[in-house]
């Protein structure tokens, strides 16, 4: 990866729909260059997925405690219901950010969380504002 590579990639970081044309004009090659750069660094796994950002009305974290030797399992399940998952220390053993854009949705993946195998508990912490 070179400077030209990260370059793309901070392009479409700011518009993840930039089109290859216009990403070629910014960083001086041509159309189909950037198309191949971009490829490349799919295959390569450095791009992942293409999103989009908009407004999310309702954000929460839910702390997951676990069965003790569970929690790898738990976390793979609770990724099929949200990408931001961590595995943290202390009380919990797993922290989720789940947004939504109503609190139906946002308590229905609440409760999906609760409803896995091996949770034991959860403490949800749901965001007033920014």
């Amino acid at each position: 990866m070179d400077q030209i590579d990260l370059k793309i990639l901070q392009i479409l970081k700011e518009n993840a729909r930039a089109k290859y044309v216009e990403i070629a004009r910014k960083v001086g090659l041509t159309e189909g260059a950037v198309r191949r750069r971009i490829k490349q660094l799919k295959e390569e796994g450095v791009i992942k997925r293409f999103t989009i950002e908009t407004s999310i009305d309702f954000e929460g974290i839910v702390l997951v405690e676990t069965e003790p030797a569970k929690t790898r399992e738990v976390t793979w399940e609770i990724k099929k219901i949200t990408d931001r998952v961590f595995e943290v220390s202390g009380e919990y053993d797993i922290a989720a950010l789940i947004q939504a854009y109503t609190i139906e949705d946002l308590n229905a993946k609440i409760d999906e969380i609760r409803n896995l195998p091996w949770v034991l508990n959860t403490k949800t912490l749901i965001k007033l504002k920014d």
